[in-house]
């Protein structure tokens, strides 16, 4: 089961990679036809798109560290120096 819930990161992944762009290049599309601006404002929303893909898979790579630690067994920490047997 634990597999499986990290199968179900990749999704995520895909997800927070794509959503942000794709948003934000249709979002510059209807801007550009409601109110007529330029081609510059594709240049903004991509940024912003890049920006926020590269923010959402920062936090799902870390998130989805965590959820591999949690799901892989626990070591024994290493002896300390004053801990020798």
């Amino acid at each position: 089961m634990k597999i499986l819930s990290l199968l179900l990161w990749v999704g995520q992944f895909g997800f927070s990679i794509l959503f942000p762009l794709c948003f934000f290049l249709i979002l510059a599309s209807w801007l550009q036809a409601k109110f007529s601006l330029g081609m510059w404002i594709f240049a903004v929303c991509g940024i912003l798109g890049l920006l926020t893909s590269i923010s959402t898979v920062r936090s799902c790579l870390h998130a989805l560290r965590k959820a591999a630690e949690e799901a892989s067994p626990t070591k024994e920490a290493p002896l300390a120096f004053n801990d020798h047997k």
